[in-house]
């Protein structure tokens, strides 16, 4: 026999509930395995003969088995008589129902157990008041445990139905926030549009007080008109984006976005119609708005510009945006920058924990997050990166690599990562520096297997303060296995071959090779193939970098 006697357990046991206070002595009168008081029928109380140990019949009944029963408690084996046949602990069993009924509330005019709820008159009821007031045709009564059960499920669907409101509400809001967040970060592009537009009209009115000649005058009247036209236009194509947006989605995209609840993104077959070179895309400087093509962040109009037009438009701002000069025409009002009291033009930054912070702008009709660097930029307007890294879609986030050469911009790369794969979130890491390194500023460092199938983009050796590095900055990255895939154009795999030390190396498949394998394939290009060959066609291939990189904040459709 193992430990006391079923005798000198129970002993003990009611020894023990006579000195507790309520707390332990509900805890006594309680089944271990269920955490149900003990009451009549299948949940009387019954003690295992060897160890003494007590439990309700219906959970001994559900650990019976053709051979021994274990307690579960100490795990001894019973053997011999089944459950059924066991005797029922009707110390234990009237103890129980005492303490239920003393310590569930009693009634206040005869003191005895509230056991009984009348439906017709909402009130709880002891025997008594049952037969003195409530036994007559009109009252429903029942038990109260029926009442009881009825009202904690009740409890439990409002409570559930509660909590989804607020999870509906909270969807709403964060929404709200984000679209806010969207439309000041579309108000902080087209501020850079606008004031470049507003000096190219200075520039027009100054240079018009001294023309004096019929050629000049009709040359300074068409190029405000182009310029009028190109405003008006980029006004209503922004005023079609506002009240169009989402009239034209991507069925494919809308039945991803339900699966796995994220808020609408654009698709990639949505933006390549309006792929522009990188460095039209950057305005960081009045001379390089105006000198280097960038204002095509205006629409142009189809009206192609004479030789002379160009020569005219050629290097019209030299002055930085701090200097503004009043300009009074007659009939015209003073155009002036300098009397507004913003900052213009307006940049938006995200900011993390510890400070560094990141650009956000609205590029191709999508958010874009740049990734994190300390050298803090000059913004007007700061969002939490803990808000918007939340934004970020969990089964196929979304990157895109700038990648550019000594002398100028390649493209654009947007590649869409299986978050699933921890590889893929260890490079959605170096993308948004979210870890401390980022891919920025990197160089590719060859070609594997060039001209020929399998044919790949060899990148990933990092910038630290040290200077370059390969190490992983995440563990137990997959290799092998199931992860493995045949060699096609446009996959984003490992390069590390299984070594940890090497897992911040990446390829980019370039010419397909059927019936061979890529040993963990995490993401793959939709779209900019064509800047990634234009990569692998450069005379150095070393020389190419990435310029810039980050994530694309999935965003809710205005």
């Amino acid at each position: 026999m193992i430990g006391n006697s079923a005798e000198e357990e129970h002993d003990a046991h009611f020894s023990k509930l006579a000195l507790s206070p309520t707390g332990i002595m509900e805890e006594e009168l309680t089944c271990a395995v269920c955490s149900d008081m003990y009451s009549s029928g299948l949940r009387e109380p019954v003690a295992l003969p060897l160890c003494g140990h007590t439990f309700c019949k219906q959970c001994l009944s559900s650990v019976e088995t053709e051979g021994p029963v274990h307690c579960p408690t100490c795990r001894t084996q019973h053997h011999g008589a089944s459950i059924a046949k066991l005797p029922t602990v009707f110390a234990l069993l009237s103890l129980s129902e005492t303490f239920n009924k003393t310590e569930r509330g009693g009634c206040g005019d005869h003191g005895s157990p509230l056991e009984f709820w009348c439906r017709g008159c909402q009130e709880a009821l002891c025997g008594h008041c049952l037969l003195e007031a409530h036994v007559r045709d009109g009252h429903h009564v029942e038990k109260a445990k029926i009442f009881i059960e009825e009202r904690k499920m009740e409890i439990h669907a409002q409570g559930a139905q509660l909590v989804q409101k607020i999870r509906e509400r909270k969807d709403t809001i964060v929404g709200n926030i984000i679209n806010f967040i969207v439309q000041i970060t579309q108000g902080a592009e087209e501020s850079k549009i606008l004031c470049s537009s507003t000096q190219k009209v200075e520039k027009i009115v100054k240079d018009a007080g001294n023309i004096f000649s019929i050629d000049s005058v009709l040359m300074s009247s068409t190029l405000m008109e182009s310029l009028q036209g190109e405003i008006l236009k980029h006004s209503a194509q922004r005023a079609e984006e506002i009240t169009g947006a989402g009239k034209q989605r991507c069925k494919s995209c809308s039945e991803t976005e339900a699966t796995i609840g994220l808020p609408r993104q654009v698709s990639a077959s949505e933006v390549e119609w309006q792929e522009i070179p990188l460095e039209e895309t950057e305005q960081t400087t009045v001379h390089e708005d105006l000198g280097q093509g960038s204002s095509s962040d205006i629409p142009v109009d189809s009206k192609p510009k004479t030789s002379k037009e160009e020569a005219f438009m050629e290097g019209t701002i030299s002055r930085s945006n701090s200097v503004q000069e009043d300009v009074t025409v007659e009939g015209v009002e003073k155009i002036s920058v300098k009397n507004l009291r913003t900052p213009w033009p307006l940049h938006c930054s995200v900011v993390d924990g510890e400070g560094r912070t990141g650009r956000l702008r609205w590029e191709r009709k999508r958010l874009h997050l740049y990734a994190l660097t300390k050298n803090l930029t000059e913004a007007h307007l700061l969002v939490q990166m803990s808000l918007l890294q939340t934004l970020v879609s969990r089964e196929k986030p979304e990157v895109f690599l700038d990648l550019g050469v000594e002398n100028g911009s390649i493209g654009r790369v947007y590649i869409r990562l299986e978050g699933r794969l921890r590889r893929a979130q260890h490079f959605l890491a170096l993308c948004l520096g979210s870890l401390g390194p980022s891919y920025q500023g990197s160089k590719f460092h060859g070609v594997a297997k060039r001209g020929a199938p399998g044919e790949t983009l060899a990148g990933g050796k990092y910038i630290t303060s040290e200077g370059t590095s390969v190490n992983g900055l995440m563990e137990n990255l997959e290799w092998g296995g199931k992860y493995i895939k045949e060699k096609t154009e446009g996959l984003v795999v490992g390069a590390s071959g299984g070594k940890p030390e090497l897992d911040a190396f990446f390829h980019i498949c370039t010419r397909e090779n059927r019936g061979k394998k890529f040993a963990c394939a995490f993401g793959e290009v939709v779209t900019g193939m064509e800047v990634v060959h234009a990569a692998v066609k450069h005379i150095a291939v070393k020389d190419v970098f990435i310029d810039n990189i980050g994530v694309v904040i999935p965003t809710l459709p205005l």
